[in-house]
């Protein structure tokens, strides 16, 4: 390198191209210079801390060194692509003894200008092949990125690299400071020395607040030692974050999250992962054989490591699960905010199984991203409102027939094993139908134990719209029937979702309402379902039942001056005279009077009608899903 070379870049570029931190914070400063260190395969470094304005800045390694040829490659290309030029592993010089194969930090290049952090330009003193040469970097008068040769090439034996400023700005961060912020980032590797002005970095430089030691017994094999190091405010990287295992005071392997196989425990993006260390101590590991002799690993087949391994991650888990309740909570409530709207129409045991679903994997899946547990949460989330397949029900009751470009758009969007659940999910339908039709004909059925089965979750008889899971049985409502008409403990015992009253049984299920905040104000809307035994004819006396529930219900306050009421009474025939809807309180309150027979006969009819045009969908043509159809010996009922 002869002269002066530049690299030229507009005011401000170096600040945004290496970061802000790396050019102003010192802290952040030298834990880039003492990770390029690393990557250089260093076994000790030594960092001279200035004290005072204008006292000198060093950090001196013993790693590989460079040439100038090096030098000159590595500081002058921008973007310095590590991985493709000295791959991803240190070149360890082969005097640094205990040194393991060390994965390196660095991948572009950005660390090496970590030296303006302490000054308008500093120095490179680097020395390998029996030859040391000194750089200066500094930006000149033109606004250029600088480097310049100081002096002659000169002999000097061994490797190393020294950055140092002879006049330095004072760092805000003292050297015992430093020496904290040092220690509780890389002790991982005990053949890794670090010292601040002649003073060793130790685990005794650790505040007591910032480390935890608890130990895990490993049966008949030994106990592991378990350090915790908490920097507490997350690093921007995880840079020596992970489990570290040592043996014999020896790293094994690399610092990683890394699990047994290609997983992580935690996702490295999440702040746990940049903010905790955990050093597993097995020194009986060494006697039984388990560290590879390069001391990057231990042997996969090793029967007492495999054992370790199993209750460190487990410990590991569960105290991570610990620091991290908060905000697993806090990311828990932002997928339920995000989630509302769909959750809002989900039963309750959908409810509860979808906030199952989403804290159990919280707990068993730490790496999984907020992001992909949104999107998860969300797949759940309409699986748990499709659970009897609603949704696809819905969309096709609402089509004409004569609508097929929107009704083909639909069934696209939909695959072939969903077509088969939705096409088992009509057939029971139909089959429960049938079983109705028969009960209804009988006037010896028992309301209680074999009508009231079949009505169970089947507002969907009753129309299109209410083809959703949206109404959930009221439990309020209920307990407020039964005292009216009396508790009666058989019906209570028998059928939970249904109330005895004199003639039959009633239930009752609820639509809540929610304010802008997502708040319940009430019942927006409630069908109340009154089954007559077979061969009660209903009358007046029958249909101006249901008023006396909701009156009752008015008065203990449970459905509110909003709340939309329909009242189905169902018999096994309906007075001509009293065969009309009456409404009441200007159309919020409908009572609809409705034999079995037409019930079941339009409910089949139109049931029918969404499985013939589910299987006759463009989409299922070239599929086996016509065989699956034939196959079904059900269909011959269905033609009755």
């Amino acid at each position: 390198m002869k002269g002066k070379q530049t690299a030229l870049f507009e005011d401000r570029f170096l600040e945004s191209f290496a970061g802000l931190s790396i050019m102003k914070d010192p802290k952040v400063a030298i834990m880039e210079l003492i990770a390029n260190s690393w990557d250089a395969g260093a076994s000790i470094v030594q960092i001279f801390w200035p004290l005072e304005n204008g006292d000198r800045f060093s950090i001196v390694d013993n790693g590989h060194g460079m040439t100038e040829a090096n030098f000159e490659k590595r500081f002058r290309t921008l973007a310095y692509n590590r991985a493709t030029h000295q791959g991803l592993y240190a070149e360890i010089p082969k005097d640094n003894i205990n040194i393991a194969k060390r994965p390196v930090f660095g991948r572009n290049g950005k660390g090496r200008f970590a030296g303006f952090s302490f000054g308008e330009a500093f120095f490179v003193r680097t020395w390998k092949d029996g030859h040391q040469n000194i750089f200066k970097v500094f930006i000149d008068k033109d606004n250029a990125l600088a480097f310049q040769k100081v002096g002659e090439t000169k002999n000097k034996d061994g490797h190393g690299t020294e950055i140092y400023i002879d006049k330095a700005i004072k760092p805000f961060l003292s050297d015992a400071q430093i020496r904290i912020e040092i220690s509780m980032r890389f002790m991982t590797d005990p053949h890794f020395e670090l010292s601040v002005n002649n003073a060793m970095v130790t685990f005794s430089d650790i505040p007591e607040d910032n480390v935890e030691i608890f130990e895990v017994p490993v049966q008949d094999v030994g106990v592991l030692k378990i350090t915790v190091i908490d920097v507490q405010n997350a690093d921007k990287t995880t840079q020596q974050h992970g489990i570290a295992w040592h043996v014999n005071r020896r790293l094994v392997g690399e610092c990683t999250w890394k699990g047994s196989g290609q997983e992580y425990l935690i996702d490295g993006r999440k702040s746990v992962a940049k903010r905790y260390t955990f050093i597993v101590e097995a020194d009986f590991l060494k006697d039984k054989e388990a560290v590879l002799p390069d001391w990057t690993g231990f042997y996969p087949n090793n029967k007492d490591y495999n054992l370790s391994f199993i209750e460190a991650q487990e410990a590991i888990k569960n105290h991570i699960l610990q620091l991290s309740k908060d905000s697993r909570k806090s990311t828990f409530d932002e997928i339920k905010q995000a989630n509302n709207q769909i959750l809002k129409k989900m039963g309750f045991e959908g409810r509860v199984r979808w906030e199952k679903f989403v804290e159990t994997v919280q707990e068993e899946c730490p790496s999984i991203t907020d992001d992909d547990l949104q999107k998860l949460s969300t797949v759940l989330a309409n699986l748990e409102n499709s659970e009897s397949k609603y949704s696809l029900i819905q969309q096709l009751s609402e089509f004409n027939t004569q609508n097929l470009d929107d009704l083909n758009s639909i069934l696209n969007k939909w695959n072939i094993d969903l077509a088969k659940i939705v096409l088992d999910e009509l057939e029971y339908r139909l089959k429960l139908l049938e079983q109705l039709r028969i009960k209804v004909k009988n006037d010896n059925t028992d309301e209680v134990q074999e009508l009231q089965p079949l009505f169970h979750r089947g507002l969907w008889i009753f129309g299109p719209e209410y083809e959703t899971i949206d109404y959930t049985s009221n439990e309020g409502m209920k307990s407020v029937i039964q005292k009216l008409f009396g508790v009666d403990t058989k019906g209570k015992t028998i059928r939970p979702d249904f109330v005895i009253v004199p003639d039959g049984t009633v239930g009752f299920y609820g639509y809540p309402m929610y304010d802008e905040d997502g708040g319940e104000i009430g019942i927006d809307k409630l069908t109340i379902v009154e089954l007559k035994r077979p061969g009660v004819p209903i009358a007046k006396g029958e249909k101006d039942q249901p008023l006396k529930y909701v009156e009752e219900l008015f008065d203990k306050g449970l459905i509110k001056n909003f709340t939309n009421i329909t009242c189905f009474v169902l018999g096994s025939q309906v007075s001509q005279f009293h065969s009309g809807i009456s409404t009441e309180r200007d159309g919020k309150i409908r009572i609809i009077p409705m034999d079995f027979d037409t019930v079941i006969r339009r409910a089949k009819s139109r049931l029918l009608n969404l499985y013939n045009r589910v299987s006759n969908a463009p989409f299922l043509e070239d599929t086996r899903i016509k065989e699956f159809l034939k196959e079904k010996s059900q269909l011959e009922l269905w033609d009755k």
